[in-house]
């Protein structure tokens, strides 16, 4: 029995590929399947790690994974997310400022020509009129997690179970599996649980790798009237997105979920600064759209990383054997496939199991929408 610890898409993907290759796994998660940082991926999968290929040295792998996630989506290899809707099949990418458009025009010309295409605004109703700039769509999926946590509980059904686990248990200085709120469970471990991960080997008295917390205060903006919808990036002048926008609506009203260098820099903010930098902030990259906020909360997110020199954000999904199990990270939600591709080769074999009659775990919502 393969035993993953965390129901984030890192797990749900391992699971799902491990389903088919007939290997015995379960899914403990002790809250709600994908609440954690998948929720806090503000639904856009894909552009951060493409441009993060390109202005690194990222392992050529990393920029596979969104062909990877779009052979899912249509059904074909062996995981099948056929039943996941799109919010769009592009992002968009957009700046007023010279010294960024000529950013854009880069990528556009001479590393992403196949992927990335300037357009006339008057192509997308939320940049139609007043919009003074350079606008380019990526051709990377905005993915309704929704749908997505959905679609692996279809695939992963009788795997998911609700419980915590409270530590690890050993014999010989070997992992043999686990102790949760719900009894034991035997088998190899594999923790993909994120921040959760350090407390479960520090416990356990494994003390390497070691962990690295990435903080990031966020922004949601309960907006007084919709405005068309909005994915996609502000550039400004350096190589991250200055601003990056999902909208959402909830309950009929419309949020725009924001991130990118409002929400790194925000981190040494009060919440007060915060909501002063986010209205300046929107007001600035949607000036023409001229948004009427009504509210804006700040949500404050921890991100798990395996620990690098000067605490650099990885480059690529993280796998470490220690005796009787592996700790995970993929660092990000687009990462998830290559994370199971580091793993499953070093999975041993396994002999047959009995899958405990514990509680389902179910998808939750967003996890700022209940602050």
């Amino acid at each position: 029995m393969k035993i993953i610890v965390g129901g984030g898409i890192s797990g749900l993907w391992l699971g799902a590929e491990l389903s088919a290759r007939n290997i015995p796994y379960c899914v403990l998660e002790r809250h709600h399947l994908g609440q954690g940082q998948t929720r806090q991926s503000r639904r856009i999968a894909m552009a951060g790690t493409i441009m993060r290929c390109l202005l690194s040295n990222a392992a050529p792998g990393i920029a596979g994974m969104p062909n990877r996630w779009r052979t899912a989506l249509k059904g074909e290899g062996t995981v099948n997310l056929s039943s996941v809707q799109l919010e769009r099949d592009d992002q968009l990418l957009w700046s007023n400022q010279s010294l960024a458009a000529n950013l854009v025009g880069f990528f556009a010309s001479k590393a992403m020509h196949s992927r990335m295409q300037r357009i006339d605004p008057k192509e997308e109703p939320a940049f139609a009129v007043g919009f003074e700039g350079h606008l380019y769509r990526l051709s990377e999926p905005v993915l309704n997690l929704s749908t997505l946590i959905q679609g692996f509980e279809q695939i992963l059904d009788g795997h998911l179970y609700h419980c915590e686990v409270t530590r690890l248990r050993s014999e010989g200085g070997r992992v043999i599996g686990v102790e949760t709120n719900q009894g034991q469970l035997d088998g190899e471990v594999i923790l993909t649980a994120g921040e959760g991960t350090e407390t479960l080997l520090r416990e356990s008295g494994i003390n390497q790798p070691n962990m690295q917390i990435r903080p990031l205060a966020m922004s949601v903006c309960a907006l007084k009237k919709p405005i068309p919808p909005v994915f996609g990036h502000q550039l400004g002048i350096g190589s991250k997105p200055k601003l990056t926008i999902s909208t959402h609506t909830l309950d009929d009203r419309q949020y725009l979920y924001l991130g990118g260098q409002l929400a790194e820099e925000g981190v040494e903010r009060t919440d007060a600064a915060q909501r002063e930098a986010t209205e300046h902030a929107v007001s600035e990259a949607l000036s023409w759209l001229n948004p009427e906020i009504d509210t804006i909360k700040i949500f404050r997110v921890n991100r798990a990383e395996p620990a690098t020199d000067q605490g650099a954000r990885p480059d690529s999904a993280f796998t470490h054997a220690f005796p009787g199990g592996f700790i995970c990270w993929p660092t990000k939600l687009a990462l998830a496939p290559q994370l199971a591709d580091l793993l499953i080769p070093q999975l041993t074999s396994t002999g047959p199991c009995l899958y405990p009659a514990w509680p389902k775990a179910t998808r939750g919502d967003y996890p700022w929408a209940s602050q």
